[in-house]
This record gives C-alpha cells, sequence and structure tokens, in this order.
C-alpha cells in the first residue's frame, strides 16, 4: 500500500466489518506476527507458498489478542517459545499488505492487516512445522518491514 489514503480506506472497511479478526472475512483479516530478536538477529522464516523470508505470525483464533496469536504462530512455526518484552506490548509495525490467492486451501485474494509484536526467546525447541528458519543479523536484513521496525526499536532505546 503505497498511499496512506488507500491504507486507512482499506483497514477501515476491514476494521468496521463483521468481523475483522475472521479468517472467513474475504475482504481481509487482522493477523498477528513476531519480531523475534536474539544477539543482534532477527527470526526469520521462508514462506513456502510466496517463496520469500519473513517474520512468523498468522491467524487470529477465537478469544485470541494479536498478540497472543504472535506468540502462538512463533512456537508453532519454529519451535521457539517467546513472550512479550516487559513495557512492549503494543505493536511495532502495522501493515496493510495483500496475501495472493491459494486455490489448495480455497482462499482468494485478501488483505490482512498484520499486527507486529515484539517477542524475546524463552525456549528454542524442535518446531512442530517443517518450516525453514534462520537468524539473520540485523545488518543483513533486507525486508523493508523488518528494517523500519528494528530502526523505530533503535530510536526508542
Amino acid at each position: 500500500m503505497n498511499s496512506p489514503l488507500s491504507f486507512i480506506s482499506l483497514s477501515r472497511r476491514i476494521l468496521d466489518s463483521e468481523n475483522p479478526f475472521s479468517r472467513s472475512n474475504q475482504l481481509g483479516h487482522i493477523t498477528g506476527s513476531g519480531l523475534v530478536i536474539k544477539d543482534g538477529k532477527a527470526l526469520l522464516i521462508f514462506h513456502p507458498y510466496i517463496k520469500q523470508w519473513f517474520q512468523p505470525g498468522g491467524h487470529i483464533e477465537d478469544g485470541e489478542f494479536p498478540i497472543e496469536a504472535a506468540i502462538r504462530e512463533v512456537y508453532e512455526e519454529t519451535g521457539i517459545l517467546c513472550e512479550s518484552i516487559e513495557g512492549q506490548l503494543d505493536p511495532v509495525d502495522i501493515d496493510l499488505h495483500e496475501i495472493p490467492a491459494n486455490p489448495k486451501k480455497g482462499e482468494g485474494a485478501h488483505l490482512h492487516i498484520d499486527l507486529l509484536f515484539v517477542l524475546q526467546v524463552i525456549e528454542e525447541r524442535d518446531s512442530p512445522e517443517d518450516i525453514q528458519k534462520a537468524w539473520v543479523p540485523f545488518d543483513q536484513i533486507t525486508s523493508p518491514r523488518i528494517k523500519r521496525a528494528l530502526q523505530k526499536l533503535q530510536d526508542h532505546a
């Protein structure tokens, strides 16, 4: 979303819809993801469908808060148990992006309003899912969104 007005307009339509957290909302929905940082590195996963490296995250389940979804998704996708950093319960970044259609899941193209939370590692375990993961040094990160979030963290340190 390049235009702030497009971002605001589309976000408002999703937020005003019947259930903005539900995956069944065909226009789009709110998701949660985790920026897990450790020793000057960020945890990234390789998304097998989109074929790009991203921060772990995903859909919010019934009864979950977005930060809880981020923590759960990080664990499910990587095996890394995380928690929020004390005093940092708000998202460090909010992004609106298009998700391409996925015929295998019966999903058409839709939008995600993703809330990105900074998380810290409690314990590393084997991942329950078969997803490629990597700890990437901050200076090697190419994602504009993650770079933006890291800059915000640095500016407020």
